[in-house]
């Protein structure tokens, strides 16, 4: 299943689309979304919104922030705002 995701992964971005939604999309005829968008990854995403939300950090400074958590919090942001944006293409052309 991760092999297909790395390439679905590869072929999005040198196509130029993107990489989210076309993994998204696509990972329907592959896997499982309760595998594949587990436990931890809810977890995370709930977190973000918290944090988001609150306009708290996860941690005291940057500093003692995991990278980690930074990478996937921009993830998760750069998702929900391509997201956004879609929404908003979609309501301009209706």
């Amino acid at each position: 299943m991760y092999d297909e995701i790395i390439r679905l992964y590869e072929e999005a971005e040198s196509k130029g689309f993107n990489v989210g939604e076309a993994i998204y999309t696509q990972s329907f005829f592959f896997a499982d979304h309760g595998l594949l968008i587990d436990e931890d990854c809810q977890d995370r995403i709930t977190e973000y919104k918290f944090c988001k939300q609150f306009n708290c950090p996860p941690y005291p400074s940057l500093k003692e922030t995991p990278p980690n958590i930074i990478d996937d919090f921009l993830i998760i942001e750069e998702e929900v705002n391509n997201c956004m944006a879609k929404k908003q293409r979609e309501k301009s052309n209706a």
